[in-house]
């Protein structure tokens, strides 16, 4: 059973840190307010084109440095970070700071279910400095999914 565990974990922390030829929707993917989210995301980010994804509730920008993943678990209560980022008070999300390497660091909306999951990957015009930057050009269409709980 440890190999197992252990297995799922590597898995886990692998597919965070480096891309992959496609990307798996999340557990609620077929939320119709994904549908709607994915009609509505940038077509870049941070001056990265869209690029076109099979996967239901999945978008994802330049070579998956920036993807985007709706219907993800939604979080409870966190010690983790948790910041508000938009470009207006109208459309600020509430994020977790859910996972952070060397390599990547990934995001969770908070108080938004559907929750979206947002990693940024590392390397070119995307550094570890920069790594929220894309949250502010998504937040307007994340917005629309219905806040219920905030950051405290």
């Amino acid at each position: 059973m440890a190999v197992v565990v252990a297995l799922v974990v590597g898995a886990s922390v692998w597919a965070f840190t480096s891309g992959s030829d496609g990307v798996e929707a999340a557990p609620a993917a077929g939320d119709p307010a994904c549908a709607r989210l994915l009609q509505e995301l940038p077509g870049s980010l941070v001056g990265l084109a869209r690029t076109p994804q099979g996967a239901a509730g999945v978008a994802v920008w330049g070579e998956e440095q920036v993807v985007l993943r709706c219907g993800a678990a939604v979080i409870g209560p966190t010690t983790k970070p948790c910041v508000p980022v938009g470009p207006d008070d109208a459309s600020t999300v509430d994020w977790v700071q859910d996972a952070v390497g060397d390599r990547a660091v990934r995001f969770l909306t908070y108080g938004r279910d559907p929750a979206v999951e947002v990693t940024v990957r590392f390397g070119g015009r995307l550094q570890a400095s920069s790594a929220s930057a894309p949250l502010v050009d998504l937040a307007a269409a994340v917005s629309a999914i219905p806040q219920t709980r905030a950051c405290v």
